[in-house]
């Protein structure tokens, strides 16, 4: 008997059953002497795993528990010391690669990491001085031995005379694995801590609800450091068996060039990058290959669906969250219901509540909640906010939405970017889709601006197509045209780029915040 699945021998399990097949395909060669080549197959990377799993053990003191942490790009070293630090038990604390020192601070002291794995232009881009994470007693850079920086260990010097076998840690389903941190834009961050089994049931699921295997083909762009990105391409891979190509950046383009090249099967990624593709010709790429569209982490304009299915493939909209191992709920491509955002994954329960907590009946709106085995096991260090978002034994989610009579879920908005104006709520996400059929609209976003009587009105920033010169006033009018008056945006501005995070996705709090400092609303009248 091969016994249960769990994360230390995943990737044994995955080589057992595909061998000497392609694991992921890099864009840059690895060159270190456990490892040299630009494509690694599941046995491969086993024996690689292996190896810098005995070096984390035996020449840096990793037990079952400690937390490693990573500050990576999308590299393959990324996966090898997550599967390192699952086969001994160990905990990954993945962040964001853009993190400056004084951000990566509060955290790393927080979950009091061990070990940190970083590359190069990261540290002397962001970190600069090791003194600034007093925490970390061990620091990893990826590459070459000769590029390593003084007082960092390089990836040859740690494996050196380690074997390429190990027998995997003994955890249990319920054994913190991996604490992903929250972007902290109500406060300091949150660590969401995740099982086990929060981990691996719902992606395994939701990769035989898709019928994903061996024959596919992923072009991988999403940052393996968010919780998407990590459950989706990372997890997903080994599960399946499907081949990745891993790309250190999204670059739409080249992303297409690959994907065309590649005879990929299967592209995972938010609406932000679809529309990129979409405004970069994607129509004019040979992507008949192409099954499946997997989009999440924000709401897909349907017509861009359109768009997108009548090049190829279908499209399949999902939901989640980091607070649940990133998959709540799935559209399935023969059962699917455009604009929704699917049904939950089996195990997975949804109930919309009020204010309140109490379950509202179908169709009418409220705040989603959840309950099974994705969901967290709490926040790391932080009873107060496990008292605030567990009720009665579901996890409040922060999003609005509502459930029809055949229990599809349709994302409404967050609950902190429904606009409160004059007693009536407005969701951006309705007025952002009708702004972005304007034909010179590249992107958009809708926030509430502060105001004296309604407490808030909506106001829109917008990115124009490349080459498009349409004026704040033109795009006013054409809103108070097309959209009702109550959620119409007063304002509009134009601006050349939009804040992204790390997955692409619009940050409305700097765009308020903006509004406040840059007072772009003063000339608005009470009467507005």
């Amino acid at each position: 008997m091969r016994g249960r699945l769990d994360l230390a021998n995943m990737m044994q399990r995955a080589a057992e059953s595909h061998g000497d097949r392609v694991f992921v395909r890099f864009e840059r060669p690895l060159q270190y002497r456990m490892f040299e080549g630009d494509a690694i197959t599941f046995r491969q990377g086993v024996r690689v795993v292996d190896t810098l799993a005995n070096a984390l053990h035996d020449k840096l003191g990793i037990r079952k528990g400690d937390r490693v942490a990573l500050v990576l790009t999308n590299v393959p070293e990324f996966a090898f010391f997550c599967a390192a630090a699952a086969k001994l038990g160990a905990v990954t604390v993945p962040f964001n690669y853009m993190l400056k020192a004084d951000e990566l601070s509060f955290a790393i002291g927080d979950c009091q990491a061990k070990v940190l794995v970083t590359e190069r232009e990261l540290f002397e881009a962001n970190i600069r001085d090791r003194s600034r994470l007093p925490h970390i007693e061990h620091w990893i850079q990826t590459g070459p031995r000769e590029k390593v920086l003084p007082g960092l260990i390089s990836i040859d010097d740690l494996t050196e005379g380690c074997a390429d076998r190990r027998e995997a840690a003994d955890i249990g389903p319920d054994d913190t694995a991996g604490i992903f941190y929250t972007s902290g834009t109500t406060g300091k961050p949150k660590g969401a801590m995740l099982s086990a089994r929060s981990l691996i049931v719902p992606i395994r699921r939701a990769v035989r609800l898709l019928r994903i295997g061996p024959r596919d083909v992923c072009v991988a762009v999403l940052p393996m450091a968010h919780i998407f990105g990590f459950v989706t391409q990372l997890m997903g891979g080994v599960i399946s068996g499907a081949t990745g190509y891993l790309m250190r950046f999204f670059d739409p383009v080249k992303t297409l060039r690959r994907m065309e090249e590649q005879r990929a099967t299967l592209f995972i990624g938010v609406p932000a990058m679809y529309n990129f593709m979409l405004a970069c010709g994607m129509k004019d790429y040979d992507l008949s290959s192409m099954r499946l569209w997997i989009s999440g982490s924000d709401a897909m304009p349907v017509e861009q669906i359109k768009e997108i299915e009548s090049i190829s493939g279908r499209f399949i909209e999902g939901y989640g969250m980091v607070e649940t191992a990133s998959l709540i709920s799935v559209n399935l491509p023969f059962i699917r219901r455009a604009g929704s955002i699917g049904i939950p994954i089996p195990g997975i329960r949804v109930r919309i509540i009020d204010e309140e907590g109490r379950k509202l009946r179908r169709g009418q709106v409220g705040e989603i909640a959840v309950k099974g085995p994705s969901v967290m096991q709490g926040y790391w260090n932080n009873d107060e906010a496990n008292r605030r978002i567990f009720v009665n034994g579901w996890m409040r989610t922060g999003d609005i939405g509502r459930r029809d009579w055949l229990g599809y879920i349709y994302f409404m908005d967050r609950e902190k970017d429904v606009i409160k104006c004059g007693g009536y709520s407005i969701f951006s996400r309705e007025v952002e889709e009708k702004i972005l059929e304007h034909p010179q609209v590249h992107e958009c976003a809708l926030v509430g601006a502060p105001h004296p009587e309604k407490k808030e009105v909506p106001v829109a920033f917008v990115q124009l197509k490349a080459g498009e010169k349409a004026t704040e006033e033109e795009l006013l009018l054409w809103c108070r045209e097309h959209i009702a008056a109550y959620k119409a945006p007063r304002r509009v501005f134009i601006v050349d780029d939009l804040p992204l995070n790390m997955t692409m996705k619009v940050l409305k709090r700097e765009l308020r915040e903006r509004l406040v400092r840059e007072g772009l609303m003063e000339s608005e009248s009470p009467e507005s």
